[in-house]
């Protein structure tokens, strides 16, 4: 039977993709101070991943290395929120785009840039008000992954045009049925832990 674990190229592929999602997130943070949030560019790399790598790569380097920026940045009880949030965006556009056509890939990172900000949103409601995530959600999360969005695009073309090698290097994976459970889990484990911070009074 054909194991489903990572070969040693993916993991490599995997722990740079990680590497460069924190560290581009890093690289310019701009504090939103009524979510304590902060605008950056790493959802740029976020959608690189998944549409370059696939669904796994892209979920995890999304997921792991945003919520090591959050935690690098001073923002800690952000990450596990980030982590299933951006994780999840990888996880789709990965899902969708990896090894499509154009127009699809432009649909994917469009279903990675809603769930961020339809995560983002949802986590903040209870606990800043729909005033500030609403803000969030217009402002700085909009302009954040839409610029990640164009921008992830734009590599990934001239990427794969420089090496089109990349295309073979990706697992294959159920799409419907992995997207679902993804989307489902993500929900399930961001209700849980959002209900946790309420209880005990912590704001991230």
């Amino acid at each position: 039977m054909k194991s489903n674990a990572p070969s040693p190229r993916e993991a490599a592929l995997t722990a740079v993709m990680t590497a460069a999602v924190a560290a581009v997130t890093m690289a310019i943070s701009v504090p939103f101070p009524l979510t304590r949030g902060y605008f950056n560019f790493g959802d740029a790399i976020v959608m690189l991943a998944g549409l370059l790598f696939g669904a796994r790569l892209g979920g995890f380097a999304g997921g792991i290395g945003s919520a090591l920026a959050d935690v690098f940045a001073g923002y800690p009880y952000y990450a596990p929120l980030t982590l299933l949030i951006k994780g999840t965006e990888g996880f789709l556009t990965g899902l969708i785009g990896n090894n499509k056509r154009f127009p699809v890939k432009v649909a994917a990172v469009t279903v990675g840039a809603v769930t961020m900000l339809v995560g983002y949103f949802t986590v903040e409601t209870p606990l800043y008000g729909i005033g500030a995530a609403g803000a969030e959600l217009l402002g700085v999360n909009s302009i954040q992954v839409v610029s990640g969005a164009v921008a992830s695009l734009f590599m990934v073309q001239i990427i794969l045009k420089a090496y089109p090698a990349i295309k073979f290097m990706t697992p294959p994976s159920n799409r419907a049925r992995s997207g679902i459970f993804a989307v489902v889990v993500a929900a399930v484990i961001l209700a849980a832990i959002v209900g946790t911070y309420l209880i005990v009074g912590i704001s991230p």
